[in-house]
């Protein structure tokens, strides 16, 4: 059960710190885009995640750190962090070096990738290794080549969003242990009803995530989404003129109805927090 509810935890920490990448070349010259999510299941408070964007010149850098309810540490104490770095000629994106590590009871956890121009990649890995193939699958001989790490890659989806307010796109994604490929599709339009627990309320754009599993993941996963529930984050500008953002996810998992809010808001103008912001 508490591997169960962790498992649940690092889902938003996989998708909210990418999306915040996505659209962080919009923000003020110098000036970090920051944001901090938190994470519900069955109303039950699990944890935040903070994600920090900059910006200079063609280069970039994200961080991120999620944290589990310090109120649940007679249970479980999960932490995680993350980092991306590269550049972007042209259009395209290019990593030069990704780290992710998790510390669930102080067992560590994590990957260090760094990337060639030559679109080769290489990682080491801290924490057990997936090479159990009756529990894990195998990573495809030739699959990782020109892959990207998560964070880096919705940062390509940017270009695509920035033409016509879309979400979509294709992108090949190797995070140390797994490779899968991440496809992206509209959504829609939603409108949310202003609540305590978040700074936004109003119209926003939906981006449907589909992650296509090719190698590296449990034969048996421990999390799992109900039978066709479609995991879809709904992006919007939290202020007229600010950057457009994640400001919400509505799905149902095996325990219960999963929500994220977007707590606090900052990109160098304007600073924004929720009525329950803690």
């Amino acid at each position: 059960m508490v591997k169960r509810l962790v498992n649940t935890l690092s889902l938003p920490v996989f998708i909210f710190p990418i999306l915040a990448m996505s659209f962080a070349t919009e923000t003020s010259a110098n000036e970090p885009l920051r944001l901090k999510h938190t994470v519900y299941l069955g109303g039950l408070y699990l944890g935040s995640v903070k994600t920090d964007v900059r910006e200079a010149g063609n280069t970039y850098a994200i961080m991120s750190e999620a944290r589990s309810n310090s109120s649940l540490t007679w249970m479980f104490e999960w932490i995680a962090n993350a980092t991306s770095s590269g550049t972007v000629f042209k259009n395209k994106v290019v990593p030069d070096y990704h780290f992710h590590q998790s510390a669930w009871n102080d067992k560590k956890r994590g990957a260090t990738l760094t990337f060639d121009a030559d679109g080769d990649v290489k990682a080491e890995l801290v924490g057990k290794k997936n090479t159990n193939l009756q529990k894990y699958t195998p990573l495809p001989k030739d699959g990782l080549r020109n892959s990207v790490d998560p964070m880096s890659m919705i940062l390509s989806a940017v270009l695509s969003y920035e033409a016509d307010n879309r979400c979509d796109g294709y992108y090949p994604v190797f995070d140390g242990r797994r490779r899968y490929d991440v496809k992206l599709t509209d959504a829609g339009e939603k409108v949310f009803k202003p609540s305590k627990y978040s700074v936004f309320s109003g119209k926003a754009s939906g981006c449907r995530i589909n992650i296509i599993e090719k190698g590296g993941f449990k034969r048996d996963a421990d999390y799992k989404l109900d039978e066709d529930e479609e995991l879809i984050v709904w992006v919007a500008k939290p202020v007229e003129g600010g950057r457009p953002v994640p400001v919400r996810m509505q799905v149902q998992t095996d325990l219960g109805s999963m929500e994220m809010h977007l707590e606090k808001y900052t990109d160098g103008r304007v600073q924004l927090a929720s009525k329950s912001a803690q």
